[in-house]
């Protein structure tokens, strides 16, 4: 039998394995004890912001509602992304270089097309300009002018977005809004027809086919006399089909001895259009047409001097070049 001495040899270097094991684990424990209370202080000392209620960590994870561990963008990065500065709305200036769209340069800051429009004001994205310097928002939304009768409160109801936010950033109380004053509306949007009219989206080609004459001062192609073409003519072969260009309700058809057989159709705010020198009619007034509508088929009757479509565009009485509208 071994004596007690011989067996306190061999478990010494046992115990002091176990000892120094120990002291690892709880320096281990100590050290992400005091990382796991750490990160849940702010890196500055700004104010919290608003609580806009507990989130539902399970939309952030897999279907079995647990994180993918292997993933760097699972559910510990969503925790624990740093929040960016809150600096409130400023914008940063940018020059426009050949090929540049509003949209492209929207997409590039991060912000929508909504906020670039009104921010700098264009009313037809087709004639930004080279050189031209835009002011870029930080935060999405849009400029309005208030109207008389407004409050913060009506203004969140009819754009779907945060009282409270319109009141931050705009430094207002409760009351109604002086008429005029021009308000920033966060997370607001321009109605889809708005968007069209300034992108020059807003009618489609009412038949396939050539340009022989263009919009503005020609020869007249008769008496050879100067004089303003009020729209384009389109070419084409004689009873190919006259499609409505856009959605609208067709408020006139009949004949006269410039434009022949002619339809007119009305469109929202304020947009009508024109089809001449047609060979036949086939819708009558009061039809509601959309862009699959054939309204009518090429000729050339009335003032013309072969097969093609008139075709002209205004806005509240006034005729602009269709080819800034067309799409």
């Amino acid at each position: 039998m071994r004596s007690k001495r011989a067996r306190t040899k061999e478990t010494e270097p046992l115990e002091r394995v176990a000892s120094l094991g120990v002291l690892a684990l709880s320096v281990a424990v100590f050290v992400f004890g005091f990382a796991f209370v750490s990160s849940g202080f702010p890196v500055s000392y700004a104010e919290p912001a608003e609580s806009v209620g507990a989130a539902d960590l399970a939309d952030a994870t897999g279907s079995a509602g647990i994180a993918d561990a292997e993933s760097p963008d699972g559910l510990d990065a969503i925790v624990d992304e740093v929040p960016p500065p809150d600096d409130g709305l400023f914008y940063v200036a940018y020059r426009v270089v050949k090929g540049d769209t509003v949209s492209e340069i929207a997409a590039r800051y991060g912000v929508s097309t909504d906020s670039v429009v009104t921010f700098n004001d264009i009313t037809n994205a087709r004639t930004l300009s080279i050189g031209r310097y835009l002011k870029i928002p930080t935060l999405n939304g849009i400029i309005y002018a208030a109207k008389g009768g407004d409050t913060a409160e009506a203004l969140a109801a009819s754009y779907g977005i945060s009282s409270e936010r319109i009141k931050n950033l705009n430094g207002l109380d409760d009351g109604p809004l002086e008429a005029g004053k021009p308000l920033f509306l966060p997370d607001a949007r321009l109605s889809s027809w708005t968007l069209r009219e300034i992108s020059g989206d807003l009618f489609t080609w009412p038949l396939r086919g050539w340009i022989t004459s263009w919009y503005g001062w020609r020869d007249d192609p008769f008496s050879g006399a100067r004089s303003f073409h009020t729209g384009v003519d389109i070419g084409a072969n004689r009873g190919a089909p006259v499609r409505a260009a856009m959605e609208g309700n067709v408020s006139a058809t009949g004949y006269s001895t410039v434009s022949g057989n002619y339809v007119v159709i009305r469109h929202h705010s304020g947009y009508t259009s024109l089809y001449a020198h047609l060979d036949r009619i086939d819708v009558k007034p009061g039809k509601y047409v959309t862009t699959t509508t054939v309204i009518g088929a090429v000729g050339s009757t009335g003032y013309s001097t072969g097969p093609h479509l008139h075709f002209t565009v205004s806005k509240n009485g006034r005729t602009l070049n269709p080819m800034s509208v067309l799409r």
